[in-house]
């Protein structure tokens, strides 16, 4: 049961690893940012009706980290996670639509996979895998030596059929 549990310890890491090395943000158009992608917005605070109850008053330039949820005319509607709510083992991300107008876009940036750094990341998960599966072998095998041919006065023949 333990072996069971450290596994899978194991892989939820590595998967937290991997995910956590997957993405970068490349400046984009906002103007061609597809519906549904993370995005993360640099925006003016005088033009943005709806920020001022996410944002600090301290930061002269906000930046907004969400999901593009659609595009109007003359402005872009990002959902920005403003918290959390669980419910027994479900976790439920709230969150707030917020309108920006395109004149309040000061620079647009997508969020992509990024492929160098996931293989890096996932190659070391592996190879710190198999260094210990490697490591636990050898521990297993210095605590029990194989065994050799039994010695002649603990050999005791309880059965003997002669054929002939």
């Amino acid at each position: 049961m333990k072996r069971r549990a450290l596994s899978r310890v194991a892989w939820a890491t590595s998967l937290v690893l991997v995910l956590a090395g997957c993405f970068k943000y490349v400046p984009t158009d906002f103007a061609t940012a597809p519906v549904g992608e993370d995005v993360r917005l640099v925006v003016n605070r005088e033009r943005v009706v709806d920020l001022s109850e996410l944002a600090s008053e301290d930061d002269p330039v906000p930046i907004l980290q969400g999901t593009l949820i659609r595009r109007e005319d003359t402005s872009l509607v990002v959902r920005i996670p403003v918290g959390m709510r669980e419910v027994g083992f479900h976790a439920l991300t709230l969150g707030q639509s917020i309108r920006v107008p395109a004149d309040a876009i000061i620079s647009a940036e997508l969020r992509v996979l990024d492929g160098p750094k996931t293989a890096g990341v996932l190659a070391g998960t592996v190879a710190a895998a198999v260094a210990l599966l490697f490591l636990g072998m050898e521990a297993i095998n210095d605590q029990a030596p194989i065994p050799g041919e039994d010695p002649p006065d603990l050999r005791l023949n309880l059965i003997s059929i002669p054929i002939g």
